[in-house]
């Protein structure tokens, strides 16, 4: 869903007109909310550039003003940061936008403190043209949303890991993962969480203890999950069978109806639905029109659709759906957390973690990414 984003112009009413207009389309797939994570207030969210014409333009630098704060884009920080449509890796150094080519650009803006962060943001791209020469282009302004919303975790006790949890780095798989429904753009997990559980074995950190292929070997395996807030179960899907970990296969094939595998929708109310993903075969403790309390159990971590080992994803958008929704921005009332580890390839898809920072309370936060974490 494109939003349209307030209808007022940056531009100096002194300006001239430019008389070669560079003949692209900029829009924001969703208008971003203020969000505190490790400390820090960010605006997330993510820009459209579309070239209508037969003529290659090239973006040279993008600024954006937020308040009294500018924040610069350019050369290969604004390349890492841009996806061509139907791009698999970034083939050029360059933002050349050859006719008919479209991009996302992803953005996360970091502040020092709330008060920072304005009500809306001002774009300037800086493009040339085939003949050399330069343009200014300023779209409409981008209005902010309201704070995140503050839940109280989805589970309990120490040693979780908030896997992918948002950042900006071109392997962001949750923030970079647009799908599209009914001709539409989704950024379902743009905050999402992949919730798993680490032990420490001779400085590495890693998720399982025993045969790799069975799910009772991995520490978050069949752990409760807890609602976050008070609300009605809107969704519920149970009896999906379990994925072997790390084989490379799905035990059925993955659809926008099961990629979620076992979960569970709550709806907490003001168009925020809690999505509770990959729980356990026949754990799932609800059902459609239940209304549950925060901190009631709701199933139990598993290892069922779109899902490689066991582990809980959690996420809110603004509809009751896994993948076609926008995510919005949440914050746990309570936690201790460090800051993000040294990740340490593995080959198919294990993962381990090494150099995590002391643990830290928290109040009213998001974890940064792949972050030990606490809960009470």
């Amino acid at each position: 869903m494109t939003v349209a984003c307030g209808l007022a112009r940056a531009s100096a009413a002194a300006d001239p007109p430019d008389p070669k207009p560079p003949q692209v389309s900029v829009d924001f797939l969703f208008p971003p909310s203020p969000l505190i994570q490790a400390g820090k207030p960010r605006l997330v969210y993510e820009m459209r550039v579309t070239n209508y014409v037969p003529l290659t333009y090239t973006v040279d630098a993008i600024e954006v003003h937020a308040g009294s704060k500018t924040f610069s884009y350019a050369g290969a920080t604004l390349r890492q940061m841009t996806r061509f449509l139907g791009e698999k890796a970034q083939t050029a150094a360059t933002l050349k936008f050859v006719p008919g080519q479209s991009a996302i650009i992803f953005f996360t803006l970091v502040f020092d403190q709330r008060a920072e962060v304005s009500q809306e943001l001002v774009h300037t791209l800086h493009f040339t043209s085939p003949d050399k020469t330069t343009h200014a282009l300023t779209p409409a302004l981008l209005a902010v949303g309201q704070d995140a919303a503050v839940v109280h975790p989805p589970l309990r006790g120490g040693d979780w890991l908030a896997g992918d949890s948002t950042h900006n780095a071109p392997d962001a798989a949750h923030r970079r993962t647009i799908l599209l429904l009914e001709g539409s753009p989704w950024l379902a997990q743009r905050y999402a969480i992949d919730w798993v559980q680490y032990r420490a074995v001779g400085g590495e950190a890693t998720t399982w203890s025993g045969p790799e292929d069975k799910n009772a070997s991995y520490f978050c395996y069949s752990a409760p999950i807890y609602s976050v807030a008070d609300g009605t179960v809107v969704a519920a899907m149970d009896g999906l069978p379990e994925n072997v970990p790390h084989s490379g296969k799905y035990a059925v094939d993955i659809n926008f109806v099961n990629a979620g595998g076992n979960h569970v929708v709550v709806d907490i109310g003001e168009h925020h639905y809690v999505f509770y993903a990959h729980m356990r075969p026949g754990s799932v403790a609800v059902k459609v029109g239940d209304h549950v309390t925060a901190g009631q159990i709701l199933g139990h971590v598993g290892n069922t659709g779109s899902s490689t080992e066991p582990h809980l994803h959690m996420h809110i958008v603004d509809h009751p759906s896994f993948l076609a929704g926008q995510g919005i921005p949440y914050e746990f009332d309570q936690f201790s957390a460090s800051g993000s580890p040294e990740m340490i390839a593995k080959p198919h898809d294990a993962m381990a973690f090494r150099n995590f920072g002391p643990l830290t309370p928290t109040h009213n936060d998001y974890p940064a990414d792949n972050a030990a974490v606490t809960f009470p």
